[in-house]
């Protein structure tokens, strides 16, 4: 379980949180730790990617802010609207998670986190999970 990479590991952590935690304890303090997981595992992944482009010397250094990864990383590939979307998610994500939120329906069915911008489901966590594989995906091809 040691070798297997970190952002694999982060998206097993977020079906777990998503199919069984979140389940049985309905609370929005889940939901923003999933989105939480989001946020790390795009992280993981795009520092697994400057490291093996510092190895094969096609970059100098990687950027220490994760958020500055993103955006670097869509300067390299200026043309790509599969990166361009992906560092949009990211922003989007770090924004709902560090916004101000309520609760709407906690401990019920269709429990919700309600920020200013936009209101957070348990559908859209869903839809959220495919989101990050592809985009885990793709920087795996973006590797090879």
């Amino acid at each position: 379980m040691q070798d297997e990479e970190p952002a694999r590991e982060e998206l097993k952590r977020i079906d777990h949180l998503i199919f069984v935690t979140l389940k049985y304890t309905r609370t929005v303090d889940i939901i923003r730790t999933i989105i939480g997981k989001f946020i790390l595992t795009l992280d993981h992944q795009t520092e697994k990617y400057y490291s093996m482009q510092l190895e094969k010397g096609k970059i100098k250094e990687i950027p220490r802010v994760p958020l500055m990864r993103m955006k670097k990383l869509e300067q390299i590939h200026i043309k790509d609207t599969k990166i361009k979307d992906m560092v949009d998610f990211y922003v989007q994500l770090k924004a709902i998670y560090n916004a101000d939120f309520k609760a709407k329906e906690e401990y019920r069915k269709n429990v919700t986190l309600v920020t200013k911008g936009k209101e957070i489901n348990i559908a859209m966590l869903k839809d959220y999970v495919e989101t990050t594989k592809d985009y885990v995906n793709y920087i795996e091809e973006l590797l090879k």
